[in-house]
């Protein structure tokens, strides 16, 4: 931990001991606030976005005070991503794949369909007001849908396009505030759907605990030994693919805004298919749920703790009506074309809540929506895996080339 004094002020940069120290505490925090607030129960609120926000509020208010400006290394939170997303991946057997295609392109066709409705509200909404044009697509699609990653890769070019010096506070502003909206209105809108329709998870029973009982007295190992060697062996897999991932797009796209996690997810997914198909090396199930959950949780806590509150007021009345007008828009979407055209069950409600928190922030925000909803419900590997692909590798490209479409028509 390093203190510096920047303009009179005093800045605190936390390493990676400390950050990962006060994640952890906060997740406990999160779960001790959530099991005495009934209606955070009620909504399926994620415990991890609970506990990592009063962390949040204490760093922007020590920042708005001008006491002390708390510095979060983002490497951490972007290496802890990668290793969740291609452990996710992991998951994707040729038999999962193979079940949810048709409706994983439905669902890409439609994130399409909002993302290019986005980037119409902030360019619409943004020229009515009197603001420039850019800076509606900034609000819009690339905000939203594309999340603060994306975003990063963008306003350099915004600002030396049209000599803003302020997009980038605005934009970082917009999709804090998208961030936070996602986990407060996603899983709620997930309860409400499973209320309204009487919703049943057919794989409630996946891994209940009198299965899980007989699974471990079957084996001839003891399970504290098996758990752990699998364990072991999927964060092997995992470096091995996220290594592999990294030299890809380092020498084959230099010249396309792919992130990295996105060729690790294919790896992954290579990885498993030739598992499966050869027999070589296994992927246990019930230790790849673990690793990843784990990784999730940490995620979520570490991305939340690292919120700049302090963006979101300083943006303009007229950014805020914009914001508020696509999230009203983000909202009616999930609830009337992903759940009413993806199924109307248990599994179009996740990815319709997975739907509706990507579309305002990252899809990390959908998955721990969904990871919520699914502690009280039971688990749905199907439509984790549809939201995973669909919003982690395909829009991770579609809507990169989409944005630059935008860019250089309007």
């Amino acid at each position: 931990m390093d203190f510096t004094n920047v303009d009179g002020v005093l800045h605190i940069h936390l390493d990676n001991f400390f950050i990962l120290g006060i994640a952890c505490l906060c997740y406990f925090l999160g779960r001790w606030i959530k099991s005495e607030i009934k209606l955070l129960q009620d909504l399926s609120i994620p415990v991890p976005f609970i506990g990592g926000l009063p962390a949040a509020i204490v760093f922007a208010c020590l920042k708005i005070s001008k006491t002390a400006v708390v510095v979060l290394n983002p490497d951490l939170n972007a290496l802890i991503f990668q290793f969740f997303l291609t452990m996710m991946a992991l998951m994707g057997s040729w038999k999962l794949i193979k079940t949810g295609f048709v409706i994983s392109i439905m669902f890409w066709s439609f994130a399409m369909v909002l993302g290019v409705l986005q980037a119409l509200i902030g360019l619409t909404a943004a020229q009515a007001l009197g603001m420039h044009q850019h800076l509606g697509l900034l609000m819009g699609t690339i905000s939203m849908m594309g999340g603060t990653e994306t975003l990063s890769s963008f306003i350099p070019a915004v600002e030396q396009l049209d000599k803003f010096s302020s997009a980038a506070e605005a934009a970082l502003g917009v999709a804090t505030l998208g961030m936070v909206c996602s986990m407060m209105v996603s899983a709620p809108m997930g309860e409400y759907l499973i209320k309204r329709y009487d919703l049943k998870n057919p794989s409630r029973t996946e891994f209940d605990n009198a299965r899980l009982i007989r699974s471990i007295q079957r084996s001839t190992k003891p399970f504290y030994r098996t758990h752990t060697v699998e364990c072991i062996k999927i964060i092997a897999i995992c470096f091995v693919c996220m290594a592999l991932g990294h030299l890809i797009n380092q020498k084959l796209f230099t010249s396309v805004l792919i992130p990295d996690y996105t060729v690790c997810m294919v790896c992954a997914l290579i990885a498993r298919n030739f598992a499966d198909s050869t027999g070589w090396f296994s992927v246990d199930g019930l230790a790849l749920r673990t690793m990843t959950k784990i990784f999730l949780i940490l995620f979520i806590l570490v991305s939340t703790c690292a919120l700049q509150l302090d963006l979101i007021f300083d943006l303009s009345a007229p950014i805020i009506a914009v914001f508020f007008l696509e999230l009203i828009v983000n909202v009616l979407f999930a609830r009337f074309v992903y759940f009413n055209l993806l199924g109307r069950d248990f599994r179009g409600m996740l990815i319709a809540v997975g739907g509706l928190a990507f579309s305002m922030g990252m899809a990390a925000n959908g998955l721990s929506n969904m990871q919520s909803l699914c502690e009280k419900y039971g688990p749905n590997t199907d439509g984790f895996l549809v939201v995973c692909v669909v919003g982690l590798i395909l829009l991770a490209i579609s809507n990169t080339l989409l944005i630059k479409f935008l860019l250089t028509i309007f």
